[in-house]
């Protein structure tokens, strides 16, 4: 209610006063709340009437976020070059223009600002971006040991927390270049619900806590992907990098669960369809789990729930009606979940952790993607360099899933995976 109090706030402000900085207020209330086809709207409307560097800047970014990237590219094109002596600002604009040129296909311009974003040159900027009202102090000691690609042999190097679970499933692929480049000791950070998983598999890494321990360089996943992805059409596709310990046993309520009736015809089929970790991608990265039930419906195959968290009453009320076995309460980690996984036959998924840890182990997993997506996607309409068993569908307008499901059903129903 909230949301549809402020979008109502936000509309008597521009009716009182039709300025572009209204306007831009309107257009994110508006995204807020769903109303995709009135904030794009509302955008194109202004898209010439942004007089100034700075309106022209935030409007090109506010397009971004509504998948806007051909209208946006110009204006952020045009801006990049006149901010050089505002760092913070060069550095937010120059990731914003990052993004349109991947998701606008223009992977060779894309790569080498992504790059030089991560540079060891740019780490201040951004690490005090990333802090908590701009404190990076715990940046300050390690600044002379960022790794940026010293020889790493008989190095101790630590990879240090950033992103989410599901950033640090993708990029960890890189430890392998660590250690086969010699590297002495390579320690990470990573959540306490990876721990398991991560130290129980196949990854040359030793979990640390905290930064408190002897390392000759430092660097973060996304850094460490700046520094090993030299080309942007690299990596092809990977066969599981993360394998799993032969030793584990899933807790008995998650092996009762999982037995089940087993149908001889039917594809056990997994599903997580929101997100809670207020990415950018959000409100549109996640969907409603009733925007489901055409898969639901499907005869061929049996659904197991794993998603996390508190469920609403509907969701509750859905899964009881489509028989779907809710393992999602009972999930405590990773590890778990990837056990879990191991005996399904697919995974379908939003972009979020769990559709990492799919492809890492080379589990099957389509992962439905919103329009205006993390541009680690590229636009390959199915495929992706990141993983071999990962399929992805996409929407073609932002908020409409009913393309996405139909699609998927198409491949249900012919077996396809």
């Amino acid at each position: 209610m909230s949301n549809l109090t402020d979008l109502a706030a936000a509309y008597r402000s521009y009716q009182d006063q039709t300025s572009l900085e209204n306007a831009l207020n309107l257009m994110r209330k508006l995204r807020g709340c769903r109303k995709v086809e009135d904030a794009i709207e509302l955008a194109l409307k202004w898209s010439d009437k942004a007089d100034t560097l700075l309106q022209r800047t935030q409007l090109g970014i506010d397009m971004n976020y509504l998948g806007m990237f051909s209208q946006a590219s110009p204006l952020l094109e045009e801006a990049l070059p006149q901010w050089p002596a505002y760092p913070h600002d060069y550095y937010l604009i120059a990731s914003e223009v990052m993004l349109t040129r991947y998701c606008l296909g223009n992977y060779q311009d894309a790569h080498p600002l992504f790059r030089k974003l991560r540079s060891a040159e740019w780490c201040e900027v951004w690490s005090r971006l990333s802090s908590p009202n701009g404190d990076n102090a715990w940046f300050l000691p390690y600044k002379d040991r960022v790794l940026e690609g010293q020889p790493v042999a008989g190095k101790r190097i630590m990879i240090a927390l950033e992103g989410g679970a599901g950033d640090l499933l993708q990029f960890l692929r890189h430890a392998e270049s660590l250690q086969r480049e010699g590297a002495a000791a390579i320690y990470c950070q990573a959540p306490h619900n990876l721990h398991g998983l991560l130290n129980n598999g196949s990854l040359p890494i030793t979990l640390v806590d905290n930064l408190q321990v002897d390392f000759d360089y430092i660097t973060w996943p996304f850094s460490l992907h700046a520094i090993y992805q030299e080309s942007p059409y690299f990596p092809s596709a990977q066969e599981d990098y993360l394998m799993l310990s032969d030793q584990y046993r899933l807790p008995e309520i998650l092996q009762q669960k999982l037995a089940g009736e087993r149908g001889k015809h039917r594809r056990r089929i997994g599903l997580t369809w929101r997100c809670e970790s207020g990415a950018r991608h959000e409100p549109f990265r996640s969907t409603e789990l009733s925007t489901l039930v055409p898969l639901l419906e499907h005869e061929t195959a049996e659904f197991f729930s794993l998603q996390v968290g508190t469920l609403s009453e509907e969701e509750r009320s859905l899964l009881e009606r489509y028989g779907v076995t809710d393992l999602g309460g009972h999930l405590q980690s990773f590890e778990e979940t990837a056990h879990v996984l191991k005996q399904l036959d697919l995974l379908i998924t939003v972009d979020s952790a769990p559709a990492h840890l799919a492809g890492a182990c080379n589990i099957p997993v389509w992962v439905m993607l919103a329009q205006a997506c993390d541009h680690r996607w590229y636009v390959g309409q199915r495929y992706t360099p990141w993983y071999a068993s990962m399929r992805l569908y996409r929407q073609a307008a932002l908020g409409d899933w009913r393309p996405v499901i139909e699609d998927m059903l198409a491949a249900l129903t012919t077996q396809r995976d």
